[in-house]
């Protein structure tokens, strides 16, 4: 079984642990696509919400990550336990060039 908690780091546990066990039960494919995941609890029950970097191009206000403490300050319980997962990046692959710069090196006349 994969793990997805794996591609994910902690950046903040406020009030509890990150339970990676819990996260993968309770993880779906769309909440994927974020670079932010915030798990908060309500009821003892776990509620997880994706936000995008603040430079994404498609980008609602609303899932911005500067608004991820709006978003427990207006929707959570106060003082609910909470923690927020970044996606962890791969480095970028460089994508192949095709035609006489494929390389990416200036060719030199030759005399």
């Amino acid at each position: 079984m994969v793990t997805l908690s794996e591609n994910y780091t902690v950046l903040k546990e406020f009030r509890t642990k990150f339970d990676p066990e819990l996260f993968d039960e309770k993880i779906v494919q769309v909440l994927l696509k974020y670079d932010f995941i915030v798990g908060d609890f309500a009821d003892d029950h776990l509620r997880l919400k994706g936000f995008y970097h603040d430079r994404h191009i498609d980008n609602k206000s609303s899932k911005k990550a500067s608004k991820i403490e709006q978003y427990l300050k207006e929707s959570c319980n106060y003082m609910c336990p909470h923690y927020v997962l970044e996606k962890i990046q791969d480095e970028p692959q460089r994508k192949k060039r095709k035609g006489k710069y494929r390389n990416n090196k200036k060719r030199h006349k030759t005399q």
